[in-house]
């Protein structure tokens, strides 16, 4: 991976422009520098006086490591800001695309209806056959705001009726009228200005009228374009949100603009490299994303991009790890978090602690040395001072590290979470504007002049046909069905389903949608088996129906239109479209109680009760929130949205038990065992000023336990020796390692005591030398003080009788408020309690 060097540090080369623009990744390196400054220092006084270990090893190993915490800090600064974007730009273009998909059916549709085709043939040319299919237009739109206006021409370009009446345009000669009457094309899609608008640009699709006698006209639906996308805009960007959506053509020009000021419509845009974007002198984080698509269409060639100007890209994350109000601190502490990270990043902490305790190890055998050497009170002071000091330096640097880990982790965990809740609000969002459509479409068909007349002059099979053709365009239906006032089904649009003509339907929603007198009111169902759904009938689905009155008599109800949602297919594919890009996690939808709607796992199945609390879907319409959830042992990012509506559908409705919460889960990790209670650090107890003669000590932990051995005892502590085991030894006795050419023998102290073994790689081993000067090596836990006491303060041991023994184990309690404990052992005592069998093992080996 190639880098390059800012401010004297190596960043990857696709977050190095961006890395001035993050002021937490400053903040870190101006603490690092600053105290790699204060170790040259120290360095220095330690070279000049001889009293200091050697540090330019650690001081490389803590250079290259800051390197790369910060370049993976960066990285994971770029990488959720890139994630945002690239989440609000997919979705402002599905979401598009998606409504879009509605309108090439729409146009199919209205293409089709009757008093419409009767005008293009010339059958009814009476004064008030325009007025009246004017009316028609808006009794169509006020089902479907979506369109603006709705214009129907001659083949020749005569405008024969329009919505918008304030357009005072008679005739046209716009290509796109040749285009629609093309023999084989469906519809025509243009964005552009064209005069058919009056000179204004917008969303046009066209589709040919053909009437019984052969003639044509030419439908145009307007589409309400900068209003969809002002919505979808309000959708994806908070008031605070400084991000900027725009929705480009093939040519990267702006056709949208969520903030005209910056990127107007009509801007040429160069193409975004590395996510860079430089436009009117203003550089920018950028992410394009093209359409996903839908049901097979992919949209007219657009493309949408999310924007944001790179001195505020990364500003959210400026803020230091959560607090106990987001909990994730605590939460990165008990989850195996390690599939969030990288290799080089979940290394680094390893890293980190590898060299801290290669320095705690240098800086111990400096102080042991330190100790011994008592040739001149002021130089040994002097050498103490001056490594207490270093080790202070290097604390400082470890707690750098850590809270830039601690960045890390949080930065990671909230941007989980926040996917998971942006994630869960695109699902809902993505439902309610498909069930819009079916709110309108079943109210759009009980306009249809066609099934009017069928369903009033007992014409059966033409009320089939024309369903067969309304479900031909609207793929998204299992079954369309017409029913009289009795209740009984008179057409179906799936032969396959003729079978059921003649059955009376008994569902509560027959008699409500008889019961209708507005024409734009409709009915839904209960999310559940219906018994038109499903090879058995009884699949979970919805049923939206609306009146069909009689031709000549508004009032009057003949029967009603019913259409049956393809639930299973449509739901999964709006959840698949609604999960994180890299496909990770599960979304559900789910009713008030709990119980499924539609999930993307198969845990759930449709009607079953879901793996949330229904106190979890105590929300208001709209509302969203995140929580964390445990499943089968693995932790869950979970975010939930409730239902809000969409334009004029279930917009103010009060609060139902059929109302649906999306919920988006994504796993984090497995929960982790939590670890036993630290052991308290072993603070030294303070010298009295007046002590004459003082007792050595080197500290160090075994199984939990501080223990300690008199510092002329103890030589020093080695860096990962090279240890050979020995076959049919005591456990106790682990191997031999080589020390100034010298064998010796390496114990557990940890097993030889009856407790846990030191398994850790980079367990400290320790050199030690009895008083007859034979020598011996023991693998302990953790380094601690080497430090002094007055003799006195070694008190005996309760376990040893209160004997006071020289070599006897003796007790130091620690300084502070809560002291530990400290037992200081002694070599020579150490050998002679050795079992029988690790004696004679240590004398084979000559120990």
């Amino acid at each position: 991976m190639s880098k390059v060097w800012r401010r004297g540090l190596p960043f990857t080369a696709e977050v190095a422009p961006f890395v001035r623009h993050m002021p937490l990744v400053e903040e870190h390196r101006e603490g690092l520098v600053r105290l790699q400054g204060a170790w040259d220092s120290l360095a220095l006084l330690g070279q000049m006086s001889g009293a200091a270990t050697d540090m330019a090893h650690t001081r490389s190993a803590f250079q290259a490591l800051t390197g790369s915490l910060l370049d993976s800090l960066a990285r994971r600064q770029l990488d959720n800001a890139v994630q945002r974007l690239q989440g609000k730009a997919q979705v402002a273009i599905d979401i598009l695309v998606r409504n879009l998909f509605e309108r090439t059916a729409d146009v199919g549709f209205l293409a089709a209806d009757a008093p419409l085709r009767a005008l293009v043939a010339g059958a009814d040319l009476a004064a008030d056959a325009r007025p009246a299919l004017e009316a028609r237009f808006r009794a169509y739109v006020a089902k479907y705001s979506v369109y603006d206006d709705i214009v129907v021409l001659s083949p020749q370009g005569l405008v024969l009726a329009r919505l918008d009446r304030s357009v005072a345009l008679t005739h046209s000669a716009d290509p796109l009228i040749a285009e629609a009457l093309r023999p084989g094309t469906p519809f025509v899609e243009r964005f552009g200005t064209t005069e058919l608008l009056g000179g204004r640009a917008g969303l046009i699709y066209a589709s040919a009228v053909r009437a019984a006698d052969g003639t044509a006209g030419v439908l145009c639906l307007s589409f309400r374009l900068v209003d969809e996308m002002a919505g979808v805009f309000r959708q994806l960007l908070a008031p605070a949100d400084r991000t900027v959506i725009v929705l480009l053509d093939a040519e990267f020009r702006v056709l949208v603009s969520s903030d005209p000021w910056q990127l107007p419509p009509g801007a040429q845009l160069p193409p975004a490299r590395q996510h860079r974007l430089v436009f009117a002198g203003r550089d920018y984080l950028a992410v394009a994303a093209p359409a996903s698509g839908y049901e097979g269409y992919r949209g007219p060639g657009w493309s949408a991009l999310a924007l944001l100007p790179v001195e505020q890209a990364f500003v959210d994350d400026e803020a230091a790890p959560a607090g106990p109000d987001h909990g994730f601190e605590q939460l990165a502490a008990s989850v195996d978090t390690r599939e969030l990270f990288d290799a080089e990043l979940r290394g680094i902490p390893l890293e980190a602690r590898r060299i801290q305790r290669d320095l705690s190890r240098s800086l111990w055998n400096g102080k042991l040395r330190s100790r011994l050497n008592r040739s001149g009170a002021g130089g040994t002071d002097f050498a103490v001072t001056l490594l207490n000091e270093v080790e202070r330096t290097g604390q400082q640097l470890r707690q750098v590290f850590e809270q830039a880990i601690g960045n890390l982790h949080h930065s990671a965990l909230a941007a989980v979470f926040d996917a998971a809740q942006f994630h869960a609000r695109l699902a809902i969002d993505i439902m309610d504007r498909n069930l819009y459509e079916r709110a309108n479409d079943c109210r759009w068909w009980a306009l249809d002049g066609e099934l009017q007349q069928a369903l009033a002059g007992g014409s059966a099979e033409a009320a089939s046909a024309r369903l067969r053709h309304i479900n031909s365009l609207y793929t998204v239906y299992a079954l369309l069905l017409v029913f009289d006032a009795q209740g009984r089904i008179v057409a179906v649009s799936d032969p396959a389903h003729a079978h059921r003509v003649g059955e009376r339907l008994e569902q509560p929603w027959v008699t409500e949608t008889l019961a209708l007198r507005d024409r734009e009111r409709f009915v839904v169902s209960p999310h559940q088996a219906c018994g038109l759904y499903g090879e058995s009938g009884e699949t979970p689905t919805y049923v939206y129906a609306a009146a069909l009155p009689a031709p000549d008599d508004e009032t009057r109800v003949l029967g009603g239109v019913a259409i049956v949602f393809d639930g299973a297919p449509q739901f999964a594919a709006m959840l698949r479209d609604a999960l994180p890009q890299e496909g990770q996690g599960s979304a559900l939808l789910l009713s008030r109680d709990g119980r499924v709607v539609a999930s993307s796992d198969a845990r759930w199945a449709a009607g079953a009760v879901g793996p949330l609390a229904p106190a979890l879907l105590d929300l208001g319409a709209g509302d969203t929130q995140r929580c964390e959830l445990t499943l089968d042992g693995v932790v869950h990012a979970v975010g939930i949205a409730m239902s809000g509506g969409y334009r004029e559908y279930r917009q103010g409705v009060a609060r139902s038990d059929r109302d649906v919460a999306a919920v988006m889960l994504v796993p984090l990790g497995r929960r982790l065992i939590v670890a036993a209670t630290a052991p308290l650090a072993f603070v030294p107890p303070p010298l009295p000023p007046s002590t004459e003669g003082t007792l050595d000590i080197a500290s160090f932990m075994v199984d939990g336990q501080w223990l300690g051995l008199p510092a002329e005892q103890t030589l020093e502590a080695l860096e990962r020796p090279r240890i050979t085991g020995m076959p049919n030894t005591p456990a106790a006795l682990i191997g031999m390692l080589s020390h100034h050419e010298q064998m010796l023998p390496v114990l557990d102290l940890g097993l030889l005591r009856g407790g846990r073994p030191s398994a850790d790689a980079d367990a400290p081993v320790l050199v030690c030398q009895d008083g007859r000067g034979q020598r011996l090596a023991l693998r302990v836990q953790e380094l601690g003080p080497v430090f002094s006491i007055a003799p006195a303060a070694a008190q005996p041991s309760p376990a040893l009788g209160g004997l006071v023994a020289a070599g006897r184990e003796r007790l130091v309690r620690g300084g502070g408020d809560a002291a530990a404990m400290l037992t200081l052992i002694d070599i020579d005592e150490l050998r002679r309690r050795l079992s029988a069998g690790a004696g004679e093992a240590l004398d084979l080996i000559g120990a």
